[in-house]
């Protein structure tokens, strides 16, 4: 399960979709608007990509790690303007071992850092 949403997600789903009675171990990951960014304070944040090359990357992404590790990963991303505090990303990981699951989400977010085209947009108190 990979996909950009301009909904609230629900990084609980994303558990229930890489849980199963054969794991011991489950990781998540959830990333949030921070309220302070280079010292200004962040009112909101805009997240915008083409919906289908992003989720054609982060499934790429997510089978990346399912083929390095015996894990399952669900990801999720937000699209939109997005107050502090609010989730705009979400990773879930499930293995039988915890070493896995926390290696693969962590290559996870690394890796939707680094490739994934998704821009942002901080939006300061003091103008954007």
């Amino acid at each position: 399960m990979t996909f950009v949403t301009a909904s609230r997600m629900d990084p609980a789903a994303l558990c229930r979709a890489v849980a199963s009675p054969k794991h011991g171990a489950l990781a998540s990951f959830v990333g949030t608007v921070r309220a302070v960014h280079a010292g200004r304070r962040v009112k909101a944040v805009s997240y915008d990509c083409f919906v289908p090359l992003a989720e054609k990357e982060l499934s790429r992404i997510a089978a990346a790690a399912q083929r390095r590790w015996p894990v399952r990963v669900a990801v999720a991303h937000r699209t939109g303007r997005l107050k502090v505090g609010t989730a705009s990303v979400a990773i879930a990981v499930g293995s039988i071992h915890r070493a896995e699951s926390f290696a693969a989400c962590r290559f996870v977010i690394e890796e939707i850092k680094r490739l994934v085209p998704v821009w942002k947009k901080e939006h300061y108190t003091t103008g954007d």
